[in-house]
């Protein structure tokens, strides 16, 4: 009886939801900008290539019979689709003000007001990473505010009562007053007076629901956010456009909704956000200023922390938290690194020496075979620092290759925040969790309909969490208060991530390049240290990490990015090297007086033996070990170089060019007699030592085999 009920009730939520645009849309007629100039553009037609850039124009006109309606712009690709990633994103202007970003999970822009004179409209279109063809559709929509209302309580009522049916609770409870209000609910005669009084009674109903004595201890922080990769799918740029768009669509929901707050990590985002669109980044910061915009994360990119080194980990905290102190005056305490491929057992250190005591990820719930046994736990350091550590629990009801998946892209209904909760592991020290809710990657952030929903959570449930705090800062003081009081659980050592392994190998001329320019950085600071503090170009230095650290994100250093993201990192590290080498030569003159003379600094803190590369091809080294290469360098070997020191390498005239000798087919060493074919390849190994030939008659060796994929 109860699955009967459920999917009658489901049905009649599918009838309610028909009657929630009340007139017939109204298409936006537009005019789109051509190579032969503006053209009108017939909705439904199929247009678009890859990367993109398309622009409309229209007029809007209100009809005067809407004005009691919520009236919207609709406007879309494809109906059927969800991620964001890749598919076409919009900006829509009225009046020539930037209003509110569109994708695939944003369809609608509600007007606060309008002029009834008319009002222009651009529309800005990027048509995403894929090469297709979409339609595009434009409309004006009136929605029903009462069946809106009425729809948004049922949902989330009936969604309440799938996720008790799901995880446990009281089923019975839902039923009862789901049934009831379904019931009441008259699709006779639809925007009738009857219909809207079945709406007043259904409302009432279900309002019964939200009673203070059904209040539980079980409570819920969301954070409102959206995880833009710098670059993935897309280059650096494209990254910063979805920010922007994003970010748009964000303040016009924060209009919407006084209760709504965000936060946002990486200060590369702000500073790129800054430099391209100053008017939305003022606007960020005043919505800093009033409480409503968290801005935490202290590295300055959601960095790789498996191949970056510990300066350049210690440079992420550094011009992050610095950043946003001289920003925002606010000091980071959080690093918010939901997706990164693992993290270094050196980072509590530098989290404690850096006043950033709590840390935030998610990514190891992705783990191909082990579960972490903890969600909320004490990070112990190789150094034995500890750092207060909680792995977010949102779950993914699409996606769930593990039963321990979480995501860092979550929902926010009913069944994410009852499941979220279910999920936790440390349900009995701490009785409260943290989500992150809103579409990233491809940025986007939380939708309407998430946070009418999260509106309606903050009143008690039965059996349900309740949506109590909205800060994540906030979050991480509660939980170091329950700590206090409890056995906290302790996880010594490397957070290791079972999963995307391949990143430690893939582009490894991206990993070469970052470690040379990680190297030089370092080196360029200890030589102005020594030879030039004086006129230490803090300015010029400082660009130059920034660049190296924007770099080390966690999709670029570790070599997951598309083809693009390393065209231009190439072109990012030559540049690094040539300011790089320009520095070098001026700390290091060269003496015109000397030019068989060329000096060599040990950057390290330990005394070795070192092999340096020289440009010249006729000379030879004076008392040390050198050779020459076959495209005319010399390579000198230079013996117990101190620390931090300089050594001159003297060169003489090479008294004779060494000829080359051709390898004969028969070679004889002190332990084998070897013979090759005219390939070189070996078709005998004759062992002296134990007077047998190692390799079998009619055998080769030493084969140069490429096996077909």
């Amino acid at each position: 009886m109860t699955n009967f009920e459920f999917e009658r009730i489901q049905k009649i939520l599918i009838k309610l939801k028909s009657f929630r645009i009340k007139e017939q849309p109204i298409a936006i007629p537009v005019d789109m900008q051509t190579s032969e100039g503006w053209q009108p553009y017939a909705q439904g037609t199929f247009f678009g290539s890859k990367n993109q850039y398309y622009t409309f124009k229209g007029r809007i006109h209100i009809p005067a019979d809407w004005q009691e309606q919520t009236v919207a712009i609709r406007i879309y690709t494809s109906l059927n689709e969800w991620d964001n990633t890749t598919n076409p994103q919009m900006k829509v202007y009225l009046n020539e003000s930037f209003v509110q970003a569109i994708d695939v999970n944003h369809r609608e822009v509600l007007l606060d007001s309008w002029d009834e004179r008319g009002m222009d409209f651009r529309l800005e279109l990027f048509s995403g990473r894929e090469e297709k063809q979409f339609p595009l559709y434009l409309q004006l929509i009136a929605i029903d505010p009462d069946v809106e209302k009425t729809g948004l309580d049922f949902t989330t009522l009936f969604e309440t009562w799938r996720a008790i049916r799901k995880f446990g609770g009281e089923e019975r409870f839902y039923q009862q007053h789901l049934s009831t209000a379904a019931n009441i609910l008259d699709f006779c005669s639809p925007y009738s007076e009857r219909f809207y009084h079945s709406l007043t009674l259904a409302q009432a109903e279900l309002a019964k629901c939200y009673q203070e004595e059904n209040v539980t201890t079980e409570k819920v922080t969301a954070i409102g956010h959206t995880h833009i990769d710098l670059a993935w799918l897309w280059t650096v740029q494209q990254a910063i456009e979805k920010g922007e768009r994003s970010f748009q669509t964000v303040l016009k929901l924060m209009d919407e909704f006084p209760d709504y707050t965000f936060l946002q990590s990486q200060p590369q985002m702000y500073q790129f956000i800054k430099e391209q669109y100053p008017e939305l980044y003022q606007a960020i910061k005043e919505k800093i200023q009033s409480g409503r915009w968290e801005v935490e994360g202290a590295m300055w990119v959601e960095a790789d922390c498996n191949l970056t080194s510990g300066e350049s980990l210690v440079r992420q905290l550094l011009y992050g938290k610095r950043f946003i102190k001289q920003e925002f005056g606010i000091d980071s305490q959080m690093l918010w690194l939901p997706d990164v491929f693992g993290y270094s057992a050196a980072l509590p250190q530098l989290l404690k020496k850096t006043n950033t005591p709590y840390f935030m990820t998610t990514k190891l719930s992705w783990n191909q075979y082990n579960q972490i046994p903890y969600d909320s736990f004490y990070w112990q350091g190789i150094d034995g620092s500890q750092v207060l550590t909680h792995f977010i629990t949102t779950i993914s009801e699409g996606y769930s290759p593990t039963p321990y998946y979480t995501t860092y892209n979550g929902l926010l209904d009913p069944y994410t925040i009852k499941g979220s909760f279910a999920r936790y592991q440390q349900k009995e020290i701490h009785d409260e969790i943290m989500i992150a809710y809103g579409y990233g990657d491809g940025g986007g952030g939380p939708t309407r309909n998430m946070l009418e929903c999260q509106k309606r959570l903050q009143q008690p449930l039965p059996s349900m969490p309740t949506i109590t705090g909205d800060k994540a800062v906030a979050y991480f003081q509660r939980l170091a208060q329950s700590f206090e009081a409890a056995a906290a659980p302790v996880w010594y050592g490397e957070l290791y991530f079972e999963y995307h392994r391949g990143t430690l190998t893939s582009i490894g001329k991206n990993k070469r390049n970052n470690r040379q320019g990680e190297n030089m950085m370092q080196t360029l600071e200890k030589l102005y240290t020594l030879r030039g503090f004086d006129h230490y170009p803090r300015k010029a230095l400082e660009k130059m990490w920034k660049l190296l650290l924007l770099n080390q994100f966690h999709d670029i250093l570790p070599g997951s990015s598309i083809e693009e993201v390393y065209q231009q990192t190439d072109q990012d590290y030559a540049w690094l090297k040539a300011e790089g080498q320009a520095m070098i030569k001026q700390l290091i003159p060269e003496d015109p007086a000397q030019k068989d003379v060329f000096t060599v600094f040990n950057g390290l803190g330990i005394q070795r033996t070192m092999h340096v590369q020289l440009p010249v091809s006729a000379q030879t080294a004076i008392g040390m070990p050198s050779q020459r290469t076959h495209d005319g360098q010399l390579i000198v070997q230079v013996p117990q170089a101190d620390s931090l020191s300089f050594t001159p390498i003297r060169l003489q005239a090479a008294e004779s060019v060494q000829s080359v000798r051709t390898l004969p087919q028969r070679f004889e060493t002190t332990d084998f007699v070897v013979i090759f074919n005219a390939q070189f390849e070996i078709v005998s190994l004759f062992d002296k030592k134990h007077q047998r030939d190692v390799l079998p008659k009619g055998e080769v060796m030493n084969q140069l085999v490429a096996d077909e994929l």
